[in-house]
């Protein structure tokens, strides 16, 4: 009996100490990973007070219309646009010239609905031309990421983001803010508005109810909403209150639709969003590469381009990929039919006039940061969208969306100077914005030497144990 004793009270004394060195641990995991690493010893880019873009071509994208103003010149001072002039006048006094030779100019581009894991995945943003990211899924992180980007300690691109996703029921996912009664909802809207979040993001499992509650204090907040529609919820119920866009053309479907893959009930969904002006944002992407590895295999994950994304990301991304290969009959031909059908839809909303908007959901299903929007544009125009309309759902449309069309959006007088120097016209070639000419984002100009910088920059990810702490710490704060 003693030595059962003895033998008890070490077992007893080891778990107590594994326990406690396993909390100094993840104390130690957190801690670190509420630092950044990685700072650049230099400003990437060249700064400018007063700068005039000569002959150069302007898609300014503020007259609801395609046009394209041949043959001017873009006043630029302290990172806001003062003036389009006909090259034959007079460049005003204290301008800086940079002759562009006709090459075209044209707002930056907006992702709407992306994850941001790492800092560096700003960085790739710019480096692709998107000077502007909604990231959908807030962790703390995000909160000082924006900060850094908006006071210039870190090159990237502008950070909008959510709150922590407030869902509730079975479908709620381990980073979600699971609520169980409206009076939370109420709660978690009051918080997340004083810790800083731009707007509130709800996921489908949300009932009446609670969804009620979360927009009541929304708006008693002046917070925008974006999300998933839930699914419990009518859609005339859901029409009723303001919410800034529908996250996916994937839940319209699995909403909207309860997984009717029916294209006449779609196109009376279609009306039905068009009248109440609501908006989408589509994310074709993510599920093309579902739909590419069912049909495909191992050969379509490895034609996936190899840039950097984090490895914990990156991990998760093949094991929700590899799982659709040698899919079964059942599983291929649903993938098939509803592929089909999102596309159907992309097509019908667009005919209706739906307010579409850019984004790409990236982050899962090995998408990637900035490189996943031009894929999605080149998806988009497979699928019925004008050259013209894809540019609208990723800049004007975009910023009403955000709340930012007096600031970002468009090319005129008093907007930010956040802009693409292309090679080719957009209109015609929709390739000519993967790779820029230049970029100006503010005051900043970038060369094709400052844009390799950007995305190389956009290589330096966080390992995993890092990953792991900032995902804990989110979860201990969320």
């Amino acid at each position: 009996m003693k030595k059962i004793l003895r033998f008890t009270k070490k077992l007893l004394k080891f778990l107590v100490i594994t326990l406690f060195m396993l909390l100094l641990f993840l104390i130690a995991i957190v801690l670190i990973s509420s630092k950044d690493y990685g700072n650049p010893e230099s400003v990437i880019g060249q700064e400018n007070e007063a700068l005039a873009l000569t002959h150069v071509n302007i898609i300014s994208m503020d007259q609801g219309r395609e046009v394209l103003e041949k043959h001017k010149t873009l006043l630029i001072d302290k990172g806001i646009i003062t003036g389009m002039i006909p090259d034959s006048v007079s460049i005003p006094s204290g301008y800086s010239i940079k002759n562009l030779n006709g090459k075209y100019v044209m707002p930056g581009l907006i992702d709407m609905h992306t994850h941001i894991f790492d800092r560096s995945d700003l960085a790739m943003y710019l480096g692709y031309g998107v000077t502007t990211v909604r990231n959908m899924m807030g962790f703390p992180m995000h909160l000082r990421w924006r900060e850094q980007v908006n006071d210039g300690l870190y090159p990237g691109a502008t950070l909008i983001t959510a709150s922590p996703t407030i869902n509730s029921g079975a479908n709620t996912g381990p980073f979600h803010k699971n609520i169980n009664t409206p009076q939370e909802g109420t709660e978690a809207v009051s918080a997340y508005k004083d810790k800083g979040y731009d707007f509130i993001k709800i996921y489908d499992g949300l009932n009446r109810q609670q969804f009620e509650s979360i927009m009541q204090e929304a708006n008693h907040l002046d917070m925008d909403v974006a999300g998933h529609p839930p699914h419990a919820i009518d859609l005339n119920v859901l029409l009723q209150y303001p919410i800034t866009s529908f996250e996916h053309i994937e839940e319209v479907i699995q909403g909207m639709m309860d997984y009717e893959l029916d294209t006449v009930m779609g196109r009376k969904i279609a009306k039905e969003l068009k009248q109440n002006d609501a908006k989408v944002t589509v994310t074709l992407s993510p599920f093309h590469h579902i739909y590419k590895t069912t049909v495909e295999g191992e050969a379509f994950m490895n034609s996936i381009p190899k840039i950097p994304i984090n490895p914990f990301i990156e991990f998760i991304g093949k094991k929700q990929l590899s799982q659709w290969i040698d899919s079964n009959e059942g599983t291929y031909k649903w993938h098939v039919d509803k592929y089909r059908c999102m596309k159907d839809l992309v097509r019908i909303f667009n005919e209706e006039e739906v307010t579409l908007l850019l984004g790409t959901d990236t982050g899962p299903n090995l998408t990637a940061p900035g490189l996943t929007l031009h894929e999605e544009i080149a998806l988009l125009h497979e699928n019925g969208l004008k050259p013209y309309a894809i540019l609208q759902s990723g800049t004007i449309e975009a910023a009403k969306a955000l709340g930012m069309e007096n600031e970002i959006g468009s090319i005129t007088k008093g907007k930010k100077s956040q802009l693409l120097i292309l090679n080719d016209n957009p209109l015609t070639h929709l390739d000519a914005m993967r790779n820029p000419y230049g970029m100006i984002n503010n005051t900043l100009w970038y060369n094709e030497g400052d844009i390799d910088d950007l995305r190389k920059m956009g290589g330096d990810k966080s390992g995993i144990l890092m990953t792991l702490g900032r995902f804990l710490d989110h979860m201990l704060k969320k």
